[in-house]
């Protein structure tokens, strides 16, 4: 508590002098007795009360005394004093993605966060506040906000969007509102190295609440699935991000019972892939761990079974291990002639290094290598992006000592050193820049999981619009009669609508969904991505600004307006007890 005008202390002589005054004032207390005989009976009855009888007598005297003490204390301008944040404005950046989830002492991390954020908000003492949430692209939810109610109503408003936390992005966005002022940013996720933070404002405090206990996830990293003639092949694989060896019931289930349903064991901090042959026609499979750790998201996966080429049409001027990759993983496989591979007439996939036959297939094809070029040397180790292809096949550890010229307008998406290694065209088309003799590649398990991958990708039919994250924008061309397009889950509950030509809009949470338009159905599927399975402990710190004065700082808070009802309250109590004394005596 304190005072910020010590100057009209001296005012305090006023209720001295009205104290004296009433000392040395000649006061004599009137008494009528009817009767002598009842002297006795009134002396008792005064003496049992005196208190109240001389309270009686000086009201008046009190009830000015406290107001006049009041009054000097109301001048002095009394104050309690209560911790505020230190700065000019302040900046939340606020996670919203998946792993927020996590559960954390009885509520997922984010409700933790929340109730962090209103407890700062408490101590915002009038300082602007400005919200970014994190996602594909950071969202501004307030800017520079004074209204300590809006500013509680916007954070109770807070959601998870389980999209990629993309961090850098918001950090970046949050620099524009700096500003040269001191600023002290505070910033709600699960983990962030300190390395991350832009470090260069000397006006800049950060304040980094992270995910501070252990949790023992079990994800499900990756769930694929394919028609065979022997029915359907899936892979499954699963990682013990915990240190402790875990048992866990794992089960295959399509839409009316249970497939496969058994116990697996995981070694700790290691990653098994699980492979299912011949489990029965389905039109869709869910696979689910019965996992008792802090994050649920990562325990289960659907996959769609569309309508797919089940046979596969082999150059056989390629290698024969390429051939045998197919075969390994119980897919149809036919060897063609070089000369006819680009007049097949059935419906398949073709495989072949024939680059000069592109425009004659109607499909989009897989060629490894190729054959109007040269190769030249490259050495470098292989490095991959985040494709459906590498879902099950790691590249990492294969050898590469030539590759073919990249082909312009293609999307690389592995490399060999600087050199594009893999491609995918514009129509879908796969291009390894490579002859099988030109690497160690078949030596390794993941050469047929990538041929599997790849006949799962080329073999999707028109019904099939491909898996999507969270909240991703992509357009479509979805060629109806109608203008409007309607989503569904499996369950048939309605999420919203589209118009043909617009941006398409995956639904906020993984699972199965079907796009429906009068006659017209398409599948799709929405699927946490790999970053958002994995959930690391991280730590609470804070980086210090060097122009930023570090000292406590604190919110003042006036008595004055409470001391102004009181006094309000005490000259109704006086004007009450003088009218009932009468305004004469």
């Amino acid at each position: 508590m304190g005072f910020n005008q010590l100057l009209f202390l001296w005012t305090a002589i006023f209720p001295i002098a009205v104290l004296l005054y009433y000392f040395f004032r000649k006061k004599y207390a009137k008494q009528p007795v009817s009767s002598t005989l009842f002297w006795q009976e009134v002396m008792k009855e005064t003496k049992a009360s005196p208190y109240l009888q001389h309270l009686q007598r000086n009201a008046l005297f009190y009830l000015q005394m406290i107001a006049m003490i009041l009054l000097v204390l109301a001048l002095l301008q009394p104050f309690w004093k209560t911790k505020a944040l230190a700065g000019e404005q302040i900046v939340f950046i606020v996670d919203t993605s998946a792993t927020m989830e996590v559960n954390t002492n009885d509520s997922t991390l984010f409700e933790e966060h929340k109730k962090q954020m209103l407890q700062l908000a408490d101590g915002l003492s009038g300082k602007p506040l400005t919200i970014i949430t994190t996602g594909n692209e950071p969202t501004l939810v307030v800017r520079a906000e004074t209204n300590i109610d809006q500013i509680k109503s916007e954070i109770d408003k807070l959601k998870v969007s389980y999209e990629e936390e993309n961090m850098s992005k918001a950090l970046d966005f949050a620099q524009s509102f700096f500003q040269h002022k001191a600023t002290s940013v505070y910033i709600f996720t699960d983990v962030l190295d300190r390395k991350e933070l832009p470090l260069q404002y000397e006006n800049v405090t950060w304040n980094v609440e992270g995910l501070t206990s252990e949790v023992g996830n079990l994800s499900m990293k990756r769930f694929g699935a394919t028609k065979t003639n022997n029915g359907i092949s899936a892979l499954i694989q699963l990682e013990n991000q915990s240190n402790k060896e875990q048992i866990t019931e794992l089960s295959i289930a399509n839409e009316q019972e249970d497939l496969w349903k058994e116990n697996v064991t995981i070694p700790p901090n290691e990653t098994i892939t699980l492979s299912f042959d011949e489990l029965a026609a389905s039109s869709f499979l869910k696979a689910s761990l019965d996992a008792k750790d802090g994050y649920t998201l990562d325990n289960t996966m659907t996959v769609f079974m569309q309508d797919q080429l089940s046979k596969v049409f082999i150059d056989s001027g390629l290698h024969e291990l390429v051939r045998t990759a197919f075969q390994s993983m119980d897919i149809e496989v036919s060897s063609v002639p070089t000369e006819q591979i680009g007049l097949l007439a059935e419906e398949g996939i073709a495989v072949t290094n024939q680059f000069g036959i592109l425009n004659q297939l109607d499909r989009p094809a897989l060629f490894i290598g190729r054959n109007d070029v040269n190769a030249i040397e490259v050495n470098g180790e292989v490095q991959t992006t985040e494709h459906a292809l590498f879902s099950f096949a790691n590249l990492s550890d294969i050898y590469v000592s030539s590759v073919y010229p990249e082909i312009q307008g293609y999307t690389t998406i592995a490399t060999v050193g600087d050199q594009p290694f893999i491609q995918v065209s514009p129509r879908g088309d796969i291009v390894v820049l490579a002859d099988i003799q030109m690497t160690d590649w078949p030596l390794h398990p993941s050469f047929p999981l990538f041929m599997w991958s790849v006949k799962e990708q080329l073999s999707v039919g028109n019904a099939y619009l491909g898996t999507f994250t969270p909240n991703q924008r992509s357009p479509q061309s979805l060629g109806s009669a109608s203008n409007e397009w309607e989503i569904y889950t499996m369950d048939d509950s309605y999420q919203y609508s589209i118009d043909n030509g617009g941006a398409f809009i995956a639904p906020m949470k993984p699972g199965l969904y079907v796009l429906r338009s009068n006659d017209v159905v398409k599948n799709f599927s929405v699927a946490l991505s790999q970053k958002e399975k994995e959930i690391e402990k991280g730590e609470t710190y804070k980086v210090n600004g060097e122009q930023i004065e570090m000292s406590e700082n604190y919110s003042q808070h006036s008595f004055v307006p409470y001391i102004l009802l009181v006094l309000l309250l005490l000259f109704v109590i006086e004007w009450e007890v003088q009218r009932r004394r009468g305004f004469t005596s």
